[in-house]
């Protein structure tokens, strides 16, 4: 085994031109700090992402310096990484941005995914594809945990129960005290962190709402014993395989169940799911958001997550209400969510109910400060009046509107249904969906 300096000699003496290479690529991979930064997750990102976009040369001659890098790897010892860089499959993913860079993008993305160096996502958390400095750390601390564990044979890739195995560790490493002085977790680091960032991501009202809502987001919530009663009737109901009809509906008695059960005007001959559109809205949520329910012949059942929020109310909670603003996992801010967020923001920061026309004009001036334009062709302020009334009536479907009963609007009443008013319950929901917004993994630079 030799020392870097005595690697890169042999290697000047073998071809200079090879040494002058692999001395760059070893300089980009490390950041100078020499061979021993290295981990197998770190060099699979240099040879099959940061140098096809990054060195100035055509794929031969990115191959070549991949080439130039397993030499001088295998002179230093470290044989391993050196048939990766001399691998067939970095010389395919290297071609494959030659075509174009989006197939090298996907070539490399497909191979990370599949390599046992990339920690997994877990029940814990879902990484970033764009992370923060504290997240990166972590990243890196778990991938190099799992790194020693394959190669001390602690971890056996491959062998039935190895994912689930490499999973448990990376948790572990999650949850541990970090080697900095403290009692912090990287989980608690990459919290506070994708926290920071969701209330000073960019200037403007919005961050300046987030700013003011965070010690409200970090306060356990107080709630009843059953928080989100109707979620909870349809998972039990589907624990046991929830009915349908011939088209695919809930069964017109359970239909009338909920109805009477929830106060969803299940008068007479009102017994089909079109009629009653909170239960129809509630179904839509557990069904495609949540990933709670899904349809098995002519009757809804439960998945794993449904099993899991069926049998405890925290997970229920949790994954209920973030459905309220709904998922937001792509490269590009989503329109809809960004409105159901902002409206929540507003909610929760006002004293009392928010009139509808009021909530609709604020958000309207706040989305076109942003930039956002309706991209139905229609006004941006008729597109956030939409987004209002679905936000509506997934808040109606979950229970969490302050609303007065049906034929008892009176004074007081006829000023709530004209307002947007949340129930104690309600205002908590709101206030977990706003965390679970600003925790989620980011897929792009801003909120």
């Amino acid at each position: 085994m030799m020392t870097e300096a005595e690697a890169l000699q042999t290697l000047a003496r073998e071809d200079p031109a090879v040494a002058e290479d692999a001395k760059a690529a070893l300089r980009w991979l490390t950041s100078g700090g020499g061979l021993g930064v290295i981990s197998l997750l770190r060099l699979q990102e240099f040879l099959w992402y940061v140098l096809p976009t990054s060195w100035p040369a055509p794929a031969t001659g990115h191959a070549a310096v991949a080439r130039a890098l397993a030499r001088l790897l295998t002179l230093a010892g470290m044989e391993r990484y050196g048939d990766v860089c001399a691998s067939a499959e970095t010389e395919r993913i290297i071609a494959a941005y030659s075509c174009a860079q989006d197939e090298g993008i996907a070539a490399y993305s497909k191979a990370l995914a599949a390599s046992h160096a990339a920690p997994p996502d877990t029940d814990l958390l879902a990484w970033s594809s764009a992370m923060g400095r504290e997240e990166r750390a972590a990243y890196d601390a778990c991938a190099a945990a799992v790194e020693l564990a394959v190669a001390a044979g602690d971890l056996r890739v491959g062998v039935s129960g190895w994912k689930t195995k490499r999973a448990t560790l990376v948790e572990r490493w999650l949850t541990r005290p970090t080697e900095e002085p403290g009692t912090d977790t990287w989980l608690s680091r990459i919290s506070a962190e994708r926290i920071d960032e969701w209330a000073h991501g960019h200037p403007g009202e919005r961050a300046q709402m987030a700013r003011r809502v965070v010690p409200r987001l970090l306060e356990p919530p107080v709630l009843p014993g059953e928080p989100l009663p109707t979620l909870r009737w349809l998972l039990q109901h589907a624990d046991a395989g929830l009915r349908l009809t011939a088209r695919h509906y809930i069964a017109p008695t359970l239909v009338a169940e909920a109805a009477g059960m929830f106060g969803w005007g299940g008068g007479a001959g009102r017994h089909q799911e079109l009629d009653v559109y909170p239960l129809r809205t509630l179904r839509a949520l557990a069904q495609h958001e949540m990933g709670a329910v899904r349809r098995s012949g002519k009757q809804l059942v439960l998945t794993r997550t449904g099993r899991l929020m069926a049998e405890d109310t925290a997970v229920r909670w949790h994954i209920g209400t973030a459905a309220l603003i709904g998922p937001d996992d792509g490269p590009d801010p989503d329109f809809t969510v960004a409105v159901r967020e902002a409206a929540l923001l507003v909610v929760t920061l006002d004293d009392g109910p928010v009139g509808y026309e009021e909530l609709a004009g604020r958000l309207t001036e706040m989305h076109a400060a942003e930039g956002w334009t309706s991209r139905s062709g229609s006004s941006l302020a008729g597109a956030i009046r939409g987004e209002i009334h679905i936000l509506k009536h997934r808040l109606r479907a979950l229970q969490l509107l302050d609303e007065p009963a049906p034929g008892r609007a009176g004074v007081g009443g006829a000023s709530r249904s004209q307002s947007l008013a949340l129930t104690s319950t309600g205002m908590a929901a709101a206030l977990s969906a706003l965390l679970a917004r600003a925790l989620r993994p980011r897929r792009h630079l801003h909120p």
